[in-house]
Parts: structure tokens; sequence; C-alpha cells
């Protein structure tokens, strides 16, 4: 009988190290598998960096030097704390699928109960024999769920490197309006002087002066707010990039990033293929399905205990030993609200991939024919609109100066070749992003906010007929 309890001991130790050591894994290898994934998705590496002050060390490195889209996007890989968050949570997966495999420890009982011929003892071990059988299904699940939370933690990496190009776009567009505004409060400053020395010489109105010195008011006016909405976006992409105070004096390289090329063709097979958001439900719904079938088969045998018993007697001391069976009669709670639960669960999970489908499908379509719009637009501006408007205040100016129209329509047609000098830049700053927000969705994430920002810019004034004298 000794053996018997002994056997029973030895078996739960060892059934218990088994599961451990079948559910040992390495959350470095997830996060390297993420990485890469999110390096091929979208062409962006992180450099090697162990430890926080290796990653501010390389972030100097990088900061020293004008930024790129390339060195801005390492640099946010390293920083930005949000990154080590979304990578925890593949530890906390792990660290799931780990538990999953694991089964209950033993139980160790004793008691002692006095009598008049002396004490007597009873000590038992036992452990859960059922459990043995629920393992692979909780592994199961609990990979699943590990798919899922790669997936994720992918989909939030991606879309901070396709955030930080966006900032780095916005940046970029902002400061160009800066030098419209700026070039444009130069040139109202210049007319403004002009017309102060025809004043003083009497050779012109009062009103025309006036009318110069508002322009130059309204001029100054707008760079103002042109200034402010750069120094906005430069502060939303130094939260990207993680930096602090006394990391914010970082510069632009002035070559711009090569242009995404929107997809031509039929762009929906290919979100539908690399959406990661699908990937996730996919691995969510699996999961459901198998925390179903784990429901129906607990619910039939929920709890076999297993062990050995030794007792003394108070009578003799004399020792005895045996196994012991102890579990629940499954009469008035077989599981049923469990499964129902689970299966509801399920079904809700396949829905959100069905669901999902569609927007994918539907953001594909929408942010590609936002792109070429976006781009034809830009085109048309440039090579058309531009030159207008150029050609109008040299007309407008040769009307002026033949006296045939007054100062303010000099001004009015000056102030929309600039209102249409900024609206080109604002569109090319939108088709640049409307690009980028097509490649995020080809590289699997789908942004939903962004589906909200058409971003075509206010248009400039249309030309005003002159009015003359």
């Amino acid at each position: 009988m000794r053996s018997t309890f002994v056997s029973c001991s030895a078996f739960a130790l060892l059934a218990t190290a088994a599961c451990r050591s079948a559910s040992e894994g390495s959350p470095a290898r997830e996060a390297a598998a993420v990485a890469s994934d999110v390096a091929r998705r979208t062409g962006a590496e992180s450099p090697a960096a162990d430890g926080d002050g290796a990653a501010r060390a390389a972030c100097r490195g990088l900061l020293a030097r004008p930024l790129t889209a390339e060195s801005a996007v390492k640099v946010a890989l390293l920083r930005n704390a949000g990154i080590r968050e979304s990578y925890e949570r593949l530890g906390i997966a792990r660290a799931d699928l780990l538990q999953a495999g694991l089964i209950a420890n033993p139980v160790f009982s004793a008691n002692v109960k006095s009598f008049a011929a002396g004490p007597e003892l009873e000590f038992g071990l036992a452990m859960s024999f059922v459990e043995l059988f629920f393992v692979p299904l909780r592994r199961r699940v609990a990979a699943h769920e590990l798919c899922a939370a790669q997936a994720q933690v992918t989909r939030e990496l991606v879309h901070v490197v396709y955030e930080v190009r966006r900032a780095l776009a916005s940046v970029r567009g902002a400061d160009a309006v800066v030098l419209v505004r700026q070039e444009a409060l130069a040139a109202v400053n210049a007319a403004r002087d002009l017309m102060q020395r025809l004043h003083g010489a009497g050779n012109v109105r009062d009103a025309d002066l006036t009318v110069e010195e508002v322009g130059a008011a309204r001029a100054r006016l707008d760079l103002d707010g042109a200034e402010t909405l750069a120094r906005d976006a430069r502060e939303a992409l130094t939260v990207l990039l993680g930096l602090g105070t006394g990391e914010t004096g970082w510069t632009l390289d002035p070559a711009p990033p090569p242009p995404v090329p929107t997809r031509a063709g039929d762009v929906e097979p290919l979100a539908l293929a690399a959406s990661l958001d699908l990937l996730e439900a996919r691995s969510r719904w699996a999961a459901a399905l198998e925390a179903s079938g784990l429901a129906r088969r607990s619910g039939l045998l929920p709890h076999l205990d297993l062990g050995a018993v030794g007792k003394r007697e108070s009578s003799d001391g004399a020792w005895g030993f045996g196994p012991e069976v102890s579990t629940a009669i499954p009469i008035f709670d077989h599981g049923q609200a469990r499964v129902l639960a689970s299966n509801a669960v399920a079904r809700q999970h396949e829905a959100r991939h069905a669901q999902l489908r569609v927007e994918v499908a539907s953001a594909a379509r929408r942010f590609a024919d936002r792109a070429r719009t976006l781009e034809a637009r830009e085109r048309y501006l440039r090579e058309t609109y531009l030159p207008l408007r150029a050609r109008y205040v040299i007309d407008t100016v040769q009307s002026f100066n033949a006296m045939q129209i007054g100062a303010f329509d000099v001004l009015d047609a000056k102030e929309g070749e600039a209102d249409a000098r900024r609206e080109h830049a604002e569109t090319a700053t939108a088709a640049r992003i409307a690009q980028l927000d097509l490649a995020e969705l080809l590289a699997g994430s789908l942004d939903r906010e962004r589906l909200d920002h058409p971003g075509i810019p206010e248009r400039a004034e249309r030309p005003t007929p002159p009015k003359g004298h």
C-alpha cells in the first residue's frame, strides 16, 4: 500500500512537470516574428538596441542628422512607449499559453483526531485527473489567442509606422504652407511700401494705401496661423517619435520622400489577403470554437480527483494506505449555460469576421478612389490652375498701371494667387497622405478614423472681375 501512495505522488509530480515543459516558450520568439512581419509589410526595420540606454544612444545618432521618413520610423520604433506596450501583449498571450498547458497542483491534506487510545492521523494526496484530458483543448484555445495577439500587435506596429509617415508628410505640408504665406507677406509688404512712397508723392489716393495696409495685415495674420499649424504638426510627430523634453530640436531632411504610387486595378483582393484585422478575427473565432468544444466536454465530467490516502489507527498505531477518488455528479449543472455562452461567443466572432470583410473591401475602394482623385487634383492645380492664377495677377497689374482698375483689384488678385498656392501645397500633402492611407491598408492595418478624413483642402477664392475706378 505504501508503494501505491508513492506511485500516485510521483505520477502527480511527473505529470505537472511534463505539462510545464511542453508549454514553455519564449516571448522573444513572437516579438522577433512580429518585427520581421512588420518589416516585410512596411519596409521599416528597427535597429537593434538592447535596453533603454542603447535605444537612447541609437536615437541620438538618428536625431543628430536631419530626419528622413526612414529614420523617423526607426526613432519611433525605438522610443515610442506604445510600441513597448504592444509588445508586452505578446508576453501576456505567451503566459496564457503556458498556463493552459499546466494542470492543477496536487492537493495534500492532513487531519488529526484524538481518541482515548491515542491520536488518529490521516494524510492524503490527490490531483485532478480529468484535467489531463482538457490540457490539449485549453492549449489549442490559448494558441489561437496567441495568434490573435500577434496579429493585433503587428497591426498596431504597422499603424504606428504609417502614422509617423503621415505626420512627417503633415509637417512638410505645413512648412510648405508657411513658405507660401511668407512669400505672400513679403510681396504684400513690398507693394505696401511702394504704395506708401507713391502716396507720399501724391500719386495715389488714401484709399489705395489703406487697401495695401489691410492686405499686409491680412497676410501677417495668415502667416501667424500657418506657423501655429506647423508647430502643432511638429508636436504631433514629436509625440509619435516618443521624444521628451530637450529632444524637440530635430530637423527634417529637405529632400521629400519618393511618392507612393497608387496601385492600378482592383485593390480589394490585396487588402483582404493582407488584412491583419481579418487574421485577428479568424484567430479569435477559431479560439471561440475550441472554447465551445471545451465547454461541452467539461460539462460532462467537470471534476475527477485521483489520489492516495494514508491513515494511522489510534488503537494499535498501524498504518493503512489506499487510493482515493472524488468526483462531481453533473445532475443539476452539466455546463449547459457555459455551452450556450461559448456558442454565442463563437457566432459573435463569426459575424464580426463577416462584417470586417465588408469594411476592409469598402475601405480599399474608398482609399484608392481618394488617392487617385487627389493625385489628379494636385496635377491639375499645378499644371493648369496655378499658371492661370499667375497670368491673372499679371493682367490685373497691367490694368492697374493703365489706371483701368483700383488697388483693391490688384490686392484681390494677389490674395487669390496666394490662396491657390496654399491650396496646391495642401492638396499635395493630402494626396501624399491618401497614398499612405491606402498603403497602410494594403500592409494589413485598417485605420477607420482615416475614412472620415477625405483631405480635400478648401478651395482658393475665384478671381474677382476688375471693378474699375
